[in-house]
């Protein structure tokens, strides 16, 4: 998967931001606006040095004085200018502008994100798991992979697991998705979603103006799971496990009498608010 993605959770797995820190810079990437210095450095073409040294220019007096100094060629420039702006830099350019890092924080961990590769990933679903599912966990962190992709393509929002937080309380009036995937592997996914959250997933994703929680929204957000399963299904039929993909089923809470094995709660804060993604080996609907 994209390894810019997962900036957010390196960041939280590392400590340097808490939980409630990350949340808040979530919903303030979605306003941020990525200058050339971050994406200079996220590209390694110029150090935090050498930037520190440009004081606090922007725009076009930075890329002029960038250039003038010898920092950045013009093509250099011209090609940063256009490079899309992941969540990593997105992320890191609203913890600049809140003045919660600077320049040489955001290049040291950019460089130690680069080297850990898609492990934020893996040591959260694990650490969720909380030792458990061992078996389990490569598959499970696999399809969260997946899913983290289509929330970005889908809903464009970018997610990190909280493997701390408590399920949501009794009295949250909710939705609840979920589909059985058979085959090759088994596995019952699933959304857990506040209905303020439900309905904000469902208006990005259908780009529908829902004010309720109705069947329309829901079946957007079956859409939705159907889409992100049938990618789960188009990966692992390049290693040969053919998957078939059953009927979602949606519901207001999670079956009291269901007793599905091999389940896994992930918390996911987004900048939308928080959710859950739920895997388990049956069905808990």
């Amino acid at each position: 998967m994209s390894n810019d993605l997962l900036f957010p959770q390196f960041l939280l797995n590392r400590g340097v931001l808490d939980a409630a820190e990350v949340r808040g810079f979530l919903k303030k990437m979605l306003h941020s606006k990525v200058d050339v210095p971050v994406q200079a450095l996220f590209h390694g073409v110029a150090t935090a040095a050498e930037l520190t040294s440009l004081g606090t220019l922007s725009g076009a007096a930075f890329r002029e004085s960038a250039e003038k100094e010898g920092i950045l060629t013009a093509s250099q420039l011209y090609n940063l200018g256009e490079a899309l702006s992941g969540e990593g830099c997105l992320f890191a350019q609203a913890l600049l502008d809140a003045g919660r890092l600077d320049y040489g924080e955001i290049e040291r961990l950019f460089r130690a994100f680069m080297r850990a590769g898609e492990h934020p990933l893996a040591e959260a679903v694990e650490r969720a798991a909380g030792g458990a599912l061992v078996e389990e966990l490569p598959l499970y962190t696999e399809y969260v992979g997946v899913a983290m992709l289509a929330f970005k393509r889908f809903m464009k929002i970018a997610c990190v697991i909280d493997p701390q937080a408590e399920p949501f309380a009794a009295s949250v009036s909710r939705c609840v998705v979920s589909q059985a995937v058979t085959g090759g592997v088994s596995i019952v996914a699933g959304l857990e979603m506040p209905d303020d959250v439900f309905l904000e997933l469902a208006r990005r994703y259908s780009h529908e103006d829902f004010s309720v929680p109705d069947a329309l929204a829901l079946d957007s957000i079956a859409e939705f799971l159907n889409v992100l399963d049938g990618f789960f299904a188009v990966r692992l039929g390049e290693r040969s496990l053919e998957l078939d993909l059953e009927i979602p089923k949606t519901a207001c809470a999670l079956n009291p009498k269901a007793s599905p094995s091999k389940f896994l709660r992930l918390h996911l804060d987004s900048p939308v608010g928080a959710f859950a993604l739920i895997l388990a080996a049956d069905e808990f609907l």
